[in-house]
């Protein structure tokens, strides 16, 4: 069986590097193509207009479609990469593709404490209606910042302090229109089968709050979610990047 190109879609304030080492490597020597798409939510700067919901669908949905001029696709989705990734991929099913003459689909989209939301939502109304404490508004430029007290504690809770400094280093700003203007159109784990890796050390979005979305998604749904769990923070590809790995793998049809 060939093996499908895995997309990886990125959480808020993070970037490619944080996925092209090592999660990236791994895949790779597994004989996996692999690539990450880059949301435009996420600038290393402020830009005079922030981008949108639908600018970072886009991004995800062009990638997407490109790798299956080739082969098949897993779209990997961290964090708030979730609600871009699943509302992009409308028509690009199994069955969708196969009703118009296509050879190749998206054959899966595999979660990793990422978000998975009902259609007609905007992701602020997921957190309540209210930012949380790690948006940090206080710039009013239109971005979030992580707020205190900071990333080494929402994302790299289980990586040393040197390790955790670097990765932060990388992080850029995040939309704040992606959360307040972009409604959720499209639920992917509807069509598409659905994995999800379950963190249980995440300080981001906790655990709890990962198994509500899936139980909630597979009662909307009516399908039911592959899951796995790793003992992990809110950034497994970073500390425990070959378990990740290896959850990806199983959610590309490998036995491993």
């Amino acid at each position: 069986m060939a093996k499908p190109t895995i997309v990886i879609v990125h959480g808020a304030w993070h970037s490619h590097p944080a996925y092209s080492k090592p999660l990236i490597d791994v895949l790779e020597s597994h004989n996996y193509k692999a690539v990450a798409v880059t949301c435009p939510s996420s600038p290393q700067t402020a830009t005079a207009t922030p981008a949108t919901f639908e600018d970072d669908c886009e991004a995800v949905r062009s990638v997407v479609l490109r790798e299956l001029e080739t082969a098949d696709v897993l779209v990997v989705a961290h964090s708030y990469g979730g609600v871009p990734a699943s509302n992009a991929l409308q028509g690009l099913s199994p069955s969708a593709r196969a009703a118009s003459n296509h050879t190749t689909s998206v054959v899966g989209i595999a979660y990793m404490c990422a978000a998975a939301l009902p259609a007609g939502t905007t992701f602020l109304q997921a957190l309540g209606g209210q930012p949380l404490q790690i948006h940090d508004l206080s710039a009013n430029d239109g971005f979030a910042r992580v707020g205190e007290p900071g990333p080494g504690h929402y994302f790299y809770n289980d990586l040393p302090d040197d390790e955790a400094r670097h990765w932060a280093s990388l992080l850029g700003l995040h939309s704040w229109k992606t959360a307040t203007d972009g409604v959720v159109q499209f639920e992917a784990y509807a069509e598409i089968p659905a994995h999800y890796l379950y963190c249980t050390l995440d300080q981001a979005i906790d655990v709890g709050a990962q198994r509500a979305m899936v139980e909630q998604a597979e009662e909307r749904s009516g399908k039911a979610f592959r899951t796995e769990e790793l003992e992990s923070s809110h950034s497994p590809f970073l500390s425990m990047p070959g378990e990740t790995a290896g959850f990806i793998r199983r959610s590309a049809g490998e036995g491993v």
